[in-house]
């Protein structure tokens, strides 16, 4: 029985993978254990919470055979990743670790603190575990992106632009590099979807699109179920 691990940050964000899984849930639940759970908003507890479940699954010799990370996000590429749209994340930074200079964040890894290479770590960055063949080729249909992990939603064109430069990433979120490292280290295949909801330093709420974002999030995520579904009519 293949197990799956679904999370989210928030209630909204779980719901629409709930949502998508609803459909397939008549197939799935005799052939897969798909467990949903909410990792809370922010690296601190993303990392807890996320740590706690896979080691209680161990415990019970129940190990999760690929984690899934869902969840709205900030996009530092409005062309490429427009409101609305779905990136799959192959790599995360943490974009706060590190020191507020005059010339802006010096990372440890710039500082050398910490050796970039150190694992998890590949050149700075926390790359993600592939998972078996069938899901990495349904996984091609969708656009890949870096994503920067901050714990404050980044809120001005000087900031936006430091990280735009430091980072060279394309979307920004709160959690994603949690779900990297903790996978990482407890050797766990997974991937993360983000939807993007607004453009990064925008913060004028009526120029957001949560119920777009949302929408193309289930979307993603019954893609995913019904590829599950197919691979057990085989």
């Amino acid at each position: 029985m293949k197990r799956i691990l679904i999370m989210a940050a928030e209630q909204e964000e779980l719901d629409a993978a709930l949502a998508a899984y609803k459909p397939c849930e008549g197939l799935l639940q005799n052939a897969a254990q798909v467990d949903f759970m909410l990792c809370g908003i922010g690296m601190a507890s993303a990392c807890y919470t996320i740590t706690r479940k896979i080691y209680e699954a161990k415990a019970a010799g129940k190990c999760y055979d690929i984690a899934i990370l869902v969840g709205l996000a900030g996009s530092y590429d409005i062309e490429d990743f427009p409101i609305g749209s779905v990136a799959l994340i192959e790599k995360a930074y943490i974009g706060d670790l590190g020191f507020d200079t005059p010339s802006g964040l010096k990372t440890l890894f710039d500082t050398k603190v910490l050796d970039s290479n150190i694992f998890p770590f590949k050149d700075g960055a926390l790359y993600r575990k592939k998972a078996d063949s069938a899901t990495e080729e349904f996984l091609k249909r969708f656009r890949r992106a870096s994503a920067v992990t901050r714990q404050t939603f980044t809120g001005s064109q000087a900031k936006k632009e430091e990280m735009i430069e430091k980072f060279g990433s394309e979307i920004e979120d709160m959690e994603g590099a949690a779900l990297h490292f903790v996978c990482q280290m407890e050797e766990i295949p997974f991937f993360q979807f983000r939807a993007v909801s607004n453009e990064v330093g925008v913060q004028d709420r009526d120029k957001w699109n949560g119920p777009l974002a949302l929408d193309a999030l289930k979307r993603a995520m019954l893609e995913y179920f019904r590829m599950e579904c197919e691979i057990l009519k085989q």
